[in-house]
């Protein structure tokens, strides 16, 4: 149990079903007698309560701006870039298996390897922004890899090159190129992979100014279609996203367009009125469980396969709109705030330790290799 300055999810309600073994052919009891809302679990007496100080979600939310654009602010790899290239020893000491669920030859492998280019690595020091969602992969390639797909656990969907998904118009430090050209290793504040160099435009001083403008748009909903001021479809954002608010309406937003040569220029759009509320809502019970009605019921994705989430995106991008921030996976974000270990105690005592000490919408639930976060 951890106790954390914000957080989403409940035991009671299944936003991750990815996590636990295959429940598609059996009831579950609790999704039909316990209220899958979370606003049902709501106490009215403390549901439009500030959980932290109005000083203390700005320092937050500050902070929160500034690691999402650090890698504008580097000038080498982030320091949470530790394992660039650790699928290319996966794939030296592993059996591993293909789309078609069939072993994979070794020459496809040392030609992933190669495409890859680790002996040269880092080659560059740029900095991007995505002009679409994209998938940061741990090979230069959309192909997948599983382990065997006989065994528990894995093959499909559980493709171990998937590390996270990135948002249209997320800052980016580029710090290596494939051997092809076609390919960029790239870091985020929350992760780091390979994607297509035609997801993102490079970004220059100027345009880095521009784009940080100090006051964003969070978005409230998912599949938030976005058209530049002359109509053009230029993607999709939802929950989790920052757009820099222009000043010249409520919600005009610049965007991040490619030019020809693949630089970024400035765009407008005008987001609906219903899409999103300045950064940083206000942090309440009622504000959070609001938002999480929002998400519940959506599909699972490993890795936010398919432009889907899996828990640990669930609960960090649940909090992002309120400017807590949390990193990418389920493991660190269990060591966040102060950790009470339960794994010593009964079940029932961990029960009654969660229900006696356990804030609403402030409690994460960690088990290995999921996350959650105590409703009430």
């Amino acid at each position: 149990m951890r106790k954390i300055p914000a957080l989403i999810l409940a035991t009671m309600l299944l936003l991750a079903t990815g996590c636990v073994p295959d429940l598609s052919h059996k009831d579950i009891a609790d999704l039909k007698r316990m209220p899958q809302n979370p606003l049902a679990y709501l106490d009215p007496a403390t549901a439009h309560r500030p959980l932290l100080s109005h000083e203390e979600q700005q320092k937050q939310a500050l902070a929160f701006l500034e690691r999402h654009f650090a890698p504008w602010h580097t000038n080498g790899p982030l320091e949470s870039t530790r394992s660039p290239f650790w699928a290319v020893d996966w794939v030296g000491k592993k059996a591993v298996f293909g789309e078609n669920l069939r072993p994979v030859g070794q020459d496809r492998l040392q030609a992933l390897v190669d495409r890859a280019a680790p002996e040269t690595y880092p080659s560059l020091n740029l900095r991007a922004i995505t002009v679409r969602l994209s998938d940061l992969r741990a090979l230069p390639t959309r192909r997948p890899l599983f382990l065997d797909p006989d065994e528990a656990g894995e093959g499909f969907p559980f493709d171990y090159l998937q590390h996270a998904a990135v948002q249209a118009n997320t800052p980016l430090h580029v710090i290596h190129r494939s051997q092809d050209g076609a390919w960029v290793f790239a870091e985020t504040s929350l992760a780091y992979g390979w994607m297509p160099v035609t997801d993102l435009a490079w970004v220059d001083g100027e345009f880095a100014r521009a784009f940080d403008t100090g006051t964003y748009l969070a978005p409230t909903r998912d599949r938030v279609p976005v058209f530049d001021t002359d109509g053009l479809y230029r993607f999709s954002t939802g929950i989790g996203t920052l757009l820099p608010l222009t000043g010249d309406g409520s919600h005009e937003v610049f965007l991040a367009v490619a030019d020809e040569n693949r630089r970024a220029l400035l765009a407008k759009a005008l987001l609906p009125p219903d899409s999103g509320e300045t950064f940083p809502l206000p942090l309440t019970p009622l504000r959070l469980a609001s938002l999480a009605g929002n998400m519940v019921g959506q599909a699972y994705g490993w890795g936010e396969s398919f432009a889907d989430r899996d828990c640990s995106a669930t609960v960090r991008d649940l909090f992002a709109p309120f400017g807590l921030w949390l990193p990418r996976n389920s493991s660190k974000q269990a060591r966040e705030g102060t950790v009470v270990p339960l794994s010593d105690l009964s079940p029932s005592r961990r029960e009654r330790r969660l229900l006696d000490e356990g804030v609403p919408f402030l409690t994460l639930v960690r088990v290995p290799g999921h996350i959650m976060l105590y409703i009430g």
